[in-house]
């Protein structure tokens, strides 16, 4: 398995596909696509723990820099969403909606899944039903740093393997529990992070073992048994399929499929790695973000379902290139500015003479 720190043009098209599936589902004709919301939303985690099991557990990246990065990427477009929502919520939605105190903070705190007990964050009362998932991401990085802050003291090979096996593991008892126990308050029990975050787990997992045990049947695949499980994915979440699969079988599937998707045959990569899918990839922060209230004036009839989807492409695309790339590059170049430089770098910059 190749390192994903580098650019790799086909892990921004499964990005791309990702957004794709949960615009087809949002921006449907038919009942029949509504399971690729919650197929593309899995999509986005398997990709996410791939990356950050990489980062935190395998590169050791500092928490700091970590942090840092994907604070510049997802905190100003979130902040700038959520005031917009809440003015547009107060003022401008045909039924008018004045969040309370606690519901922007729980929004601002990615709480909005547990807080306030007794609204469920899909109640449409203003349009911040999806960011149950960035909250599970959000949740999910801060288990990963913590386990990476434990198993980096340990000084053992095996530690983080083990640490997060052990966490997809209870993910997995806490689905199979939930289902006939479930807890209080109004969200359904699939969105919180502590049932929801098994396929980002998992992938973060599968990466950290193979990487840590450089066991073979781990790290090669031959190149249908990827497909295969994705294939395997597609029909858990598919509306034929029993609804526990997709809190258990296909997140796993998929956490295979991307820790494997090198070794896919070259054709998959070649789709995956086309412009239009690396296009939606890049925006797909963007367009997950501001699709959501021009979704919601779809469902009620105020939209048509076309125009609704392009004009969701177009928000998120002015969206991606006229604030939420140039402040992720402005703020990354100031923290670049503020970090030490090397002894070895400083030095040489002291002795250079001044012309």
């Amino acid at each position: 398995m190749s390192s994903p720190t580098k650019h790799i043009p086909y892990l921004d098209g499964w990005r791309g596909l990702a957004i794709i599936a949960v615009l087809v589902s949002h921006f449907k004709w038919t009942q029949e696509l509504s399971w690729l919301g919650g197929f593309g939303v899995q999509l986005f985690f398997v990709l996410s723990g791939f990356l950050m099991g990489n980062l935190l557990f395998i590169k050791k990246v500092p928490l700091k820099d970590f942090f840092v990065r994907r604070m510049s990427r997802v905190f100003p477009t979130f902040w700038m969403f959520v005031i917009a929502m809440a003015l547009y919520a107060a003022f401008l939605q045909p039924v008018r909606h004045v969040a309370t105190r606690g519901e922007l903070l729980s929004t601002f705190a990615f709480l909005c899944s547990y807080f306030p007990a007794d609204m469920s964050i899909w109640h449409r009362a203003w349009p911040i039903g999806h960011l149950w998932s960035l909250s599970v991401e959000e949740h999910s990085y801060m288990f990963l740093a913590a386990g990476a802050l434990l198993v980096g003291n340990l000084k053992n090979r095996y530690a983080g393997a083990a640490f997060l096996l052990a966490g997809t593991a209870a993910i997995m008892a806490v689905n199979a529990y939930y289902p006939s126990h479930p807890p209080a308050g109004a969200t359904p029990w699939f969105l919180r992070s502590e049932s929801a975050a098994i396929g980002l787990v998992a992938a973060a997992a599968y990466r950290v073992t193979a990487a840590s045990t450089q066991a073979t049947w781990l790290r090669e695949s031959p190149p249908w048994l990827p497909v295969l499980s994705f294939i395997m994915a597609i029909a858990c979440y598919s509306i034929f399929a029993h609804k526990r699969l997709q809190y258990t079988v296909g997140p796993l599937c998929l956490a295979y499929t991307i820790n494997h998707l090198e070794r896919t045959p070259q054709i998959v990569r070649q789709l995956l790695s086309s412009k239009v899918m690396q296009w939606f990839g890049v925006c797909s922060f963007s367009l997950y973000l501001w699709q959501q209230p021009i979704y919601y004036a779809v469902i009620e009839g105020r939209f048509p379902h076309m125009a609704g989807l392009v004009a969701a492409i177009a928000v998120g695309a002015a969206s991606y290139f006229l604030f939420e790339n140039p402040m992720r590059l402005y703020l990354n170049r100031k923290w670049a500015e503020r970090r030490p430089l090397p002894a070895a770098t400083a030095a040489t910059a002291a002795a250079a003479p001044i012309v």
